[in-house]
């Protein structure tokens, strides 16, 4: 499979334009009007969201958009990705904090 010039993704060889970045694959390729880019998955909004606050929930959100993303086409894997990172630093901060507890008793 190609991959799109801009971001990399890999791309439907009969795909016009990027699902991930909206960029077209084909040189000359013109959007039609009123056709606007792929939205961004919601799930990953509130992952990306989640990550700031809590990393359980986030990562569970997080792996859950990517699956939708990776069906549906729809743009928001970044975020998706930076959710699930940020999740997995929350666990290894809350692992360490619990070790550090526990070891002081």
């Amino acid at each position: 499979m190609p991959a799109c010039p801009h971001c990399a993704e890999q791309l439907d060889p009969d795909w016009k334009f990027c699902v991930s970045c909206g960029a077209p694959t084909i040189p000359g390729a013109i959007r039609p009007v009123g056709v606007a880019p792929p939205r961004f998955n919601r799930l990953a909004i509130v992952a990306l969201v989640l990550a700031c606050i809590s990393g359980p929930i986030a990562l569970i959100t997080g792996h859950i958009a990517t699956a939708q993303i990776a069906r549906s086409g729809e743009r928001g894997k970044t975020m998706a990705t930076v959710a699930i990172v940020l999740g997995y630093v929350w666990l290894a901060f809350g692992i360490g904090v619990l070790g550090y507890l526990n070891a002081r008793h």
